[in-house]
């Protein structure tokens, strides 16, 4: 027994002051995680949204409801349909149309879009208005 009595005592180790902290406030810990784990996700949106780089025109095509639509330069609908004056004289594409930056929306396969290229083909317009860029074929976006 005598030996026990002897033996010098161990100091406690002095705790640090995060861990007297962490022990006496048993949220701080699960407040912390909770706060890395919010961050992790909105880095995670930030980063998932710069991936989807949808181009103008896709974006033009994904929020129509029917064609052929026609969007103006600042990138507001305009409207649905076809536009096909009585005077057939009026060069729609070459003094309206470019100038003004205004993009036709169309599908090949809707009969709308079908007489509204016919009527553009029949001026003799229709090319320049697809090298325009500003004729944009939904199906292939």
């Amino acid at each position: 027994m005598e030996e026990i009595k002897n033996k010098p005592k161990v100091d406690k180790v002095k705790e640090s002051k995060l861990t007297y902290k962490l022990r006496k406030n048993p949220y701080l810990v699960t407040t912390f995680a909770l706060g890395l784990f919010c961050i992790v996700l909105i880095v995670g949106s930030v980063i998932e949204n710069k991936t989807i780089n949808q181009t103008e025109n896709e974006k033009l095509c994904s929020v129509i409801y029917s064609t052929p639509a026609w969007i103006s330069a600042d990138g507001k609908l305009m409207q649905y349909g076809t536009i096909i004056p009585k005077d057939m004289s009026i060069d729609l594409v070459n003094q309206f149309l470019i100038p003004d930056r205004v993009k036709l929306l169309y599908l090949p396969g809707s009969s709308a879009c079908q007489e509204q290229i016919a009527y553009f083909k029949g001026q003799g317009t229709w090319e320049a208005y697809k090298n325009e860029g500003l004729a944009v074929d939904c199906s292939k976006v």
